[in-house]
């Protein structure tokens, strides 16, 4: 469990205040400021020209289709524009988690490009002390990260983001060796992925 607030201390405090969104008033979501921040974000290639791009390999790492690894990309993208327009931290799923862990990886790319150039400031991945009360604060955090999601995307699919929950339910994701152990899918999941559609 994770939460991140986007730090940025290059840039004027006018133009942050200009991203950073007043949860209390009805003032337009979509100023030129987050447009501006959101259409970067939508330019940046995750999937450039080589044998096995940031997409491709997170489909081959987690099980997951090219399409479903792409709608994943997606909710990171709009999960980073939420970290950086909110004035609290935010939470992210578990499948939106995984990419962010990947990119990290590719930490050039994640430093020099995506944080220095698309979002223009620093997201910081901080992982949970754990306790009771550090999960009272992610699900809080999580719920609002939902709202917000909604506020400017409209509402979460349930593949991606789960309900508050289910999301706290319990981990849903565990590194194997596939070398010593069988994996076997359950057959909901798997009847769900080949016969979407």
């Amino acid at each position: 469990m994770l939460s991140s607030g986007a730090d940025d201390h290059r840039e004027p405090r006018l133009q942050r205040a200009q991203l950073k969104i007043d949860l209390q008033s009805d003032e337009p979501v979509w100023t030129s400021a987050r447009q501006d921040l959101w259409q970067r974000l939508e330019q940046h290639d995750f999937e450039p020209d080589t044998p096995l791009n940031f997409t491709q390999r997170l489909a081959r790492d987690h099980g997951w289709s090219l399409e479903d690894a792409r709608a994943a990309v997606d909710a990171y993208r709009r999960f980073c524009f939420l970290a950086v327009v909110s004035p609290t931290p935010v939470t992210p799923s578990e499948i939106v988690d995984e990419v962010w862990h990947q990119h990290l990886v590719y930490s050039r790319d994640y430093w020099m490009i995506w944080c220095g150039q698309r979002l223009q400031a620093s997201l910081h991945h901080d992982p949970t002390p754990g306790g009771p009360e550090a999960q009272a604060t992610y699900r809080r955090q999580y719920a609002e990260t939902l709202a917000l999601h909604e506020r400017f995307f409209g509402p979460p699919g349930a593949e991606i983001w789960p309900a508050t929950h289910l999301r706290f339910a319990g981990p849903r994701y565990h590194v194997t060796d596939r070398r010593r152990s069988l994996v076997i899918p359950r057959p909901i999941a798997w009847i769900r992925r080949h016969f979407r559609r």
